[in-house]
């Protein structure tokens, strides 16, 4: 089976360059690579790595975008691949992550097996370097709403769950969006929101959700892991991280709910307020107050 892998970056250099020798050492290969660059990749860096594919056979793609044209951020980029992309199946990786060697094979398998699901979007892979989640903070979800009955979903009121332990191919409606691979007939058709732009939008939460409403699903495959290692480069301050969280997953919610009941608004709301209490446990108190700001948009 045919599949592209798309990266989205911006100055992130030294961490793209881990990626991508990670989808080398992969022991099923994609057909092609596709690099959306916001930033300012070195002319060396790319012919470089432009070689080194197209040793295995892989086509190396380069695009920089203009931003004359185009706006920057995440959405836009990831929308911008659509147009390029020359496979059915294809993956969208964040540039700072590093792919265990199985990490395709895993993941093609599921397509392989899944070939007459027309209701599959996307089959997503395990961040294994994630912290694995205390009993005390299960209870905490819990109780402030921010849980769903699958392992892998976004709620009625837009919070996205996850769980990193499942041991065999889980249905679910969300995954990583930097850690997924998706079918392009139908990606297109939904495409991934703007928001206001940057790296931490939430259109991964978005995309789930409205896949989930026209009844499409995700298959979680846990044996395709890979490493995900924040990078600090390019990234914005915590505060506007928080604020961007919250006024987004506004948005969201408001979208999904155009006449929401007193129950949902007040589910809503006591959710988010254990989303920005567990900041301030967790001490990111600029991300938090954040958060407060964005829901007061």
């Amino acid at each position: 089976m045919k599949f592209s892998i798309v990266i989205p970056t911006y100055n992130r250099q030294k961490d793209l360059k881990k990626c991508l020798n990670s989808i080398l050492n992969q022991t099923v290969l994609p057909d092609e690579i596709i690099i959306i660059d916001d930033g300012n990749l070195s002319s060396d860096f790319i012919d470089i790595y432009k070689i080194n594919f197209n040793q295995h056979k892989i086509n190396f793609f380069y695009y920089k975008k203009n931003h004359k044209k185009e706006r920057r951020g995440l959405s836009e980029s990831k929308n911008r691949s659509l147009e390029l992309i020359q496979n059915n199946i294809f993956f969208i990786l964040d540039d700072d992550i590093i792919l265990e060697t199985n990490f395709c094979e895993a993941i093609i398998k599921v397509w392989h097996s899944s070939i007459n699901d027309s209701s599959l979007i996307g089959v997503g892979g395990i961040i294994k370097n994630h912290r694995i989640k205390k009993s005390f903070e299960k209870y905490f979800n819990i109780f402030f709403g921010i849980n769903s009955k699958y392992y892998w979903d976004v709620n009625s009121v837009g919070f996205q769950v996850w769980n990193e332990e499942i041991k065999h191919a889980s249905i679910g409606y969300y995954a990583h969006g930097g850690v997924c691979s998706y079918k392009l007939d139908i990606t297109k058709k939904l495409k991934f929101s703007n928001f206001s732009g940057g790296r931490t939008a939430l259109e991964d939460v978005d995309f789930c959700l409205r896949a989930k409403k026209y009844g499409y699903h995700f298959i979680i495959e846990p044996r395709a892991q890979l490493c995900h290692y924040p990078s600090e480069i390019s990234r914005e301050g915590q505060f506007s991280i928080g604020y961007k969280e919250s006024r987004n997953r506004k948005i969201i919610f408001k979208s999904i709910n155009k006449k929401p009941s007193f129950y949902l608004l007040a589910w809503f709301y006591w959710a988010n307020l254990g989303w920005v209490l567990r900041q301030f446990l967790a001490r990111n108190f600029r991300k938090g107050l954040g958060m407060i700001k964005g829901l007061m948009f």
